[in-house]
Formats: C-alpha cells, sequence, structure tokens
C-alpha cells in the first residue's frame, strides 16, 4: 500500500443537472441520468481516482448512521482496490448537494456539516491513522473538520507523518490550513472554494497568489498549487513557479472533483519516480481528463496521458 488516505467528514455527494437553475423556482428532473450519487469528501475523491489508475491506497475518515453505511457499501461496491478503515460514531455523515447548470456554466453547492465527534471517538481515530502511517510512502489529508474536532488536528496528523517519513499533501482551508501549514507538509493544494482569504491575507492578483505560495514554501512547505483563474492551475517551489493551463479550450462537463483528481495525477507521477515538476503536469493532465467527464472519472492512466496532450506551462516570475 502506497498512499493513505484522510478524511475526517466524508460526505454522499448528489450531483443534479438542472438547466437553467432558479432561485426560488421548481425545477423537476425526469431523467435520471442528470443525478448522480457517488461518496465524496476530499481524502475519498482522492482514492477513487488512485483506483482509476491503478494505485492502491487505504482509506481513514470517521461514518455514522445510515448514511454512513450507505456510503460504505457504494464505495465498495464501485472501488475495490480501496481498504477502508473507518471509525463509526452515532450521528448520520452528512450528505452534499450539487446543482450544476450547463448553460450557466454554474456550481452551487449546498453541504451539511456531518456528526459532531467528541474526544473519546477522535482519540480512536488518532490511534487507527498513526498505525495505518508505518503502511504508507503518501498521506493525503483534505477536507472540512468535523464538529467538535479541534481545528489544529491536521497539526498534529503532518506532524506523526512527517516522523513516520511519510510524505504530506495537505488539501484544506480556512483555519485549519493555517495551523496545519506550522507543520511543514510536503506539498499544500489549499481548498480556496467560497474564500480566497488564505493565512488572513485576500488573494485577487496573480502577484497575491504567487506571494502567499512563496510564503508557504518558506515557511517548510516543497511544493504550493494554487486554483487560480478557475481553469489554471500556479505551481510554486523555492526554485520556480509556473502556471499550468489548457493549450486549447476545451468543453467542460463537470468541475467536480478537479482538485482531487489533480492531487491523484500529482501523486502516479510521484510514485512512478518524476521529479515536483513533471509530477505536476500529470497532476493537470489528471484534472483536465476529469473535466471532460461527466461524473468523477479520468478514464485511467490512458486518459489522464491523453490530457497531457493539452497541458502548457507559462513561467511566472517569483
Amino acid at each position: 500500500m502506497d498512499v493513505l488516505t484522510v478524511t475526517l467528514n466524508p460526505a454522499l455527494d448528489m450531483v443534479m443537472e438542472v438547466d437553467d437553475f432558479r432561485v426560488g423556482s421548481i425545477h423537476r428532473i425526469f431523467d435520471s441520468a442528470k443525478v448522480h450519487v457517488s461518496p465524496g469528501g476530499k481524502g475519498i475523491n482522492v482514492s477513487m481516482y488512485l483506483d482509476q489508475l491503478g494505485i492502491k491506497s487505504v482509506a481513514v475518515g470517521i461514518l455514522g448512521g445510515l448514511t454512513g453505511r450507505m456510503f460504505h457499501m457504494r464505495l465498495k461496491k464501485d472501488h475495490d482496490g480501496i481498504t477502508t478503515s473507518f471509525l463509526y460514531v452515532e450521528d448520520e455523515t452528512r450528505e452534499d448537494m450539487t446543482i450544476s447548470d450547463k448553460n450557466e456554466n454554474t456550481l452551487t453547492e449546498i453541504n451539511l456539516p456531518g456528526p459532531k465527534i467528541d474526544e473519546k471517538h477522535l482519540n480512536l481515530f488518532m490511534k487507527k491513522y498513526t498505525a495505518l502511517l508505518s503502511r504508507v510512502k503518501i498521506c493525503v489529508i483534505g477536507g472540512t473538520v468535523p464538529t467538535g474536532v479541534p481545528l489544529d488536528v491536521y497539526r498534529g496528523m503532518i506532524e506523526k507523518a512527517e516522523k513516520s517519513g511519510v510524505m504530506t499533501i495537505v488539501n484544506v482551508h480556512g483555519e485549519p490550513l493555517t495551523h496545519a501549514i506550522k507543520a511543514k507538509p510536503t506539498i499544500v493544494k489549499p481548498d480556496i472554494r467560497g474564500s480566497k482569504i488564505v493565512m488572513g491575507k485576500k488573494l485577487e492578483t496573480l502577484k497575491d497568489y504567487v506571494e502567499s505560495a512563496k510564503e508557504m514554501v518558506n515557511m517548510g512547505t516543497k511544493m504550493v498549487i494554487y486554483s487560480f483563474d478557475i481553469k489554471n492551475d500556479l505551481v510554486v517551489t523555492s526554485e520556480w513557479a509556473y502556471l499550468f493551463k489548457m493549450k486549447t479550450e476545451l468543453k467542460s462537463e463537470n468541475l467536480l472533483g478537479v482538485g482531487d483528481a489533480y492531487i491523484a495525477g500529482l501523486i502516479y507521477g510521484i510514485l512512478e519516480g518524476k521529479d515536483l515538476f513533471e509530477s505536476a503536469r500529470y497532476g493537470m493532465a489528471a484534472a483536465i481528463a476529469d473535466e471532460m467527464t461527466k461524473e468523477k472519472d479520468i478514464g485511467g492512466i490512458e486518459g489522464m496521458n491523453r490530457g497531457l496532450k493539452f497541458v502548457e506551462m507559462e513561467r511566472v516570475s517569483l
């Protein structure tokens, strides 16, 4: 097993395609093909994409109630290459709803809170997490922090992973990100959906993004990846900064989970022995491949390799 993915607050994702969506209106969906239900959450999504690339992972998280059992059954049914090690609680696992309007090219998301986690269950989870670190090379930590869990929880996880010699990739936002950065994760991909404020600074211009990434690199992170202008990615290390872009404009079928596909492609490159720059190319290629499908699907290694043909890089001044 090469990869451990951590999702403290998984979700059962429901994506509905609604053309010309309007707030306050009634929208009826008669075509079942326009409704997609799948297990979700940052780390879970990465595990599902890794499975498509033939990379085995172990996914850990906290599930609860009937929704949690439905989540687990669906995950095992669709992805038998994923080993799971979930902790169960009584409260229900959250459900996330996304309304995709292709005519307006918009996504409207409604994310529910999920279960409340007490200290006892958090301690049990941390024991499970710590034991699994000895079996992997890379640990992906992503998503929101459940109610009842300290906002600095990811910092402790990263420190444990680093002590075990495990590379860490972090994809979180807000205050949990601020705490996580202090533990010097190997790679950071800040989640800036909904808020472009990172470590107390608002990101507006490309210069703002570059300076924010440089600040994290100076704190000890080896590489920072920012989504910039939706379809571009800014990738920064201590030595270089590049915008990874599409060579040509392609029709988007789906933007949900694209960032998680990126991380899966990035991991593929790292495990293949590529350097950070080339691994970032694979990440962008996987994201492009996922964007071209209606569901969480990059078409395996073949689909990702097709995506490589559409990746171009532009050097950015540090």
